[in-house]
């Protein structure tokens, strides 16, 4: 069981049960490509050396909307040169995401997946808001399902100890 489940309440847009993906715990994480709201792309690569907290949410979602300021305070807590945490909105409307995110004065990186090719397609992903934890070196490390309180100190700690490489903390 993921430790970090203990630390919060299950909260999330779809059925728990469905908290499947694509991906395998230790191997490589997909290359995907994702929209910025700009329209330009980026790759997940571009983030290679830091550890990456990757949140699939929704405008539409509740409890994506409750999530996203503890987001926005976990990513103001963690060193930008060893972390990066990212949004990616399962929205067809970037002017709505774009809105919601001034409106919550969410700062970090926010992408967008318009028809869920990234999020749904590529990463399997079933339900909303869901968390992938990414290595700086690009291995998948874990997924945590529903919202959470991410601004936590246990959380940053947890973190932390997972950019040393003490992923055993996250299992």
């Amino acid at each position: 069981m993921i430790l970090l489940l203990p630390l919060f309440a299950f909260q999330g847009c779809g059925e728990p049960d469905l908290l499947t993906d694509n991906l395998v715990v230790g191997a490589a994480f997909p290359e995907i490509v994702m929209r910025e709201l700009d329209g330009g792309t980026v790759s997940i690569k571009q983030y290679r050396g830091r550890l990456v907290v990757l949140n699939a949410w929704a405008t539409w979602c509740e409890p994506c909307r409750r999530e996203m300021p503890n987001l926005q305070q976990l990513s103001d807590a963690l060193d930008p040169e060893r972390f990066a945490v990212i949004g990616l909105a399962q929205d067809e409307d970037d002017h709505l995401v774009r809105e919601y995110l001034l409106d919550q004065n969410v700062t970090f990186t926010s992408y967008i997946d318009p028809a869920g090719v990234v999020a749904t397609d590529l990463l399997g992903i079933q339900v909303f808001p869901y968390t992938l934890i990414i290595a700086p070196d690009g291995r998948f490390i874990q997924r945590i399902g529903g919202a959470r309180e991410w601004q936590r100190q246990e959380v940053i700690e947890l973190l932390e100890k997972a950019y040393a490489g003490d992923y055993s903390a996250l299992q």
